[in-house]
C-alpha cells in the first residue's frame, strides 16, 4: 500500500512537472525558413466561390520606421486576393508578441499575444472589423514536433486557435469572421520550419505550394438535378474527365465525397437545409464547382 502511494505521488509530480514545462516554455516566432499552408474556401452568393490550397512563407526582411520586418508572401493562387506580398511581422520575444504590417500600409498593429488568459479580450489587427470581440475560451497545449506547445481557443464557431511559434490556425494573418455565419474558411493544413514539417505531425508533406489548381465555375460538364423538398440531388456527368465528386459546406467540412469511376450519375441524400459547394474534379487537376442549395 506505501509502495503505491509512493508511485502515485511520483506520477502526481512528474504531471505537475510536465504541466509547467508545458504552461513556462516559450517558443518564438520563426522569422525565416518557414511555410503555412492553408485550406480556402470561399462560398459566394452570386458566384460558385472557389475551394484551393495556398501557401504563406517568410521571404527575406524588409526595414519600416526604421525596425527590422519579417516579409510574408504567397507565390501562388488562383484568387487574386491571396497571391503577393501580404505584409510584414516582428517579434517582441520579452514581451511574447507578434506586430504586423499589412501590405498597403506602413504601421504596425498587435498580431498575437502569447500572454493572454481564459477570458482576456483578444485584441488588434485579427479583431480590427468586429463590433463584439473574440475571448479566450480555453488554454491547453498541443504537441508541435517533438514538442507541446501552448494553445489558446479563440474562436469556437470557426475553430480557431493560436498556438505559440506558429500563430493563428485560421489564415495566419486573416481577421476573424466572430460568430458571423458564412465567412471564408482559412484554415490551416501544415506548418514547416527548417525544412520539417512540425505540425500537425511529421508526416504531412508541407512543401511550398509553387502551383495552382485550375477553376472552372461555370461548366456545364456536371449537372445537378435538384429535389430540395427531399434534401436529395442527382449529379449528372458526361465527361469522362471527371475522376472525383466531392461536396463540402460552408466550414469547409467534408459532407461527401466518392469517385466517379465507371459512373455516369451519383446520387447525394438527405442534406440538412443550408448552403453547399460541389466540386468535381478532373485529370488535369481541374476544379469544376457548383452552388447546391439544400431545403427539406
Amino acid at each position: 500500500m506505501k509502495k503505491m502511494k509512493r508511485h502515485l505521488l511520483i506520477a502526481g509530480i512528474l504531471l505537475t512537472f510536465i504541466s509547467n514545462v508545458h504552461s513556462t516554455s516559450y517558443y518564438q516566432f520563426p522569422e525565416t525558413n518557414a511555410t503555412w499552408n492553408f485550406h480556402f474556401t470561399l462560398i459566394g452568393m452570386t458566384s460558385s466561390g472557389a475551394d484551393e490550397d495556398y501557401s504563406i512563407s517568410i521571404s527575406g526582411d524588409t526595414t519600416i520606421n526604421a525596425l527590422t520586418y519579417h516579409k510574408l508572401t504567397t507565390p501562388f493562387a488562383n484568387t487574386i486576393a491571396l497571391i503577393g506580398y501580404k505584409g510584414a511581422i516582428r517579434q517582441d520575444i520579452t514581451a511574447k508578441k507578434i506586430y504586423f504590417v499589412p501590405r498597403t500600409e506602413t504601421t504596425e498593429q498587435l498580431l498575437y499575444d502569447f500572454t493572454l488568459q481564459v477570458g482576456d479580450t483578444v485584441k488588434g489587427y485579427i479583431q480590427a472589423n468586429l463590433s463584439q470581440k473574440d475571448t479566450i475560451k480555453s488554454i491547453d497545449s498541443v504537441l508541435v514536433g517533438n514538442s507541446y506547445r501552448k494553445r489558446w481557443l479563440v474562436n469556437s464557431n470557426y475553430n480557431i486557435y493560436f498556438i505559440e511559434g506558429i500563430g493563428s490556425t485560421y489564415g495566419l494573418i486573416e481577421q476573424s469572421p466572430g460568430s458571423t455565419p458564412d465567412f471564408p474558411d482559412f484554415s490551416i493544413n501544415c506548418f514547416r520550419e527548417n525544412s520539417q514539417t512540425l505540425y500537425p505531425d511529421s508526416q504531412t508533406n508541407c512543401e511550398l505550394i509553387n502551383s495552382v489548381k485550375r477553376i472552372d465555375t461555370n461548366s456545364n460538364q456536371i449537372r445537378v438535378s435538384p429535389n430540395s423538398q427531399s434534401g436529395s440531388f442527382t449529379i449528372t456527368f458526361d465527361n469522362s474527365d471527371i475522376i472525383e465528386i466531392k461536396l463540402i459546406d460552408l466550414s469547409g467540412k467534408i459532407i461527401f465525397e466518392q469517385p466517379t469511376t465507371n459512373k455516369k450519375t451519383i446520387m447525394i441524400n438527405n442534406l440538412q437545409s443550408g448552403l453547399y459547394i460541389l466540386i468535381g474534379k478532373d485529370t488535369t487537376n481541374r476544379l469544376i464547382t457548383k452552388k447546391i442549395i439544400s431545403c427539406p
